[in-house]
């Protein structure tokens, strides 16, 4: 009895493992301008330009000036991956930035753009729009 309660407890073990996971691998270029514009919008520029490709870092920067005095925020804010291959990757979001100046808020929409998304260093990063 002690033996097959030990034997489920293991399974159940490696289960959760395995789907924690598959849960963690998702849609990674997806992710990556997710990340990228979670950072552009907490102002968080070293992870703002570890999210970007070599290319696009002064782009980024600039993105990142442009929204340092006013208060930033995701409004709605989902990506997925819509093709991809070894090397490159195209993404769509939906939603938008919402920013705030003075009490009056603007949003700059994100389904109007298709991001580029590339494999560099051996990792996925943002490198501009479409």
């Amino acid at each position: 009895m002690r033996l097959r309660y030990i034997t489920v407890c293991l399974f159940i073990v490696i289960m959760l493992t395995s789907l924690s996971a598959c849960a963690g691998a998702g849609d990674v270029p997806a992710q990556v301008v997710e990340r990228y514009h979670q950072a552009l919008v907490e102002k968080d520029q070293e992870r703002l330009l570890n999210s970007s490709c070599a290319d696009w870092e002064a782009m980024a920067l600039m993105e990142l000036d442009s929204f340092m005095s006013v208060e930033t925020e995701l409004v709605e804010f989902a990506c997925q991956t819509t093709s991809s291959d070894e090397k490159n990757a195209t993404v769509t979001c939906e939603g938008a930035i919402s920013a705030t100046y003075d009490g009056e808020a603007r949003e700059f929409p994100l389904d109007i753009q298709t991001f580029l998304v590339v494999q560099e260093g051996g990792e996925w990063r943002l490198c501009g729009y479409e």
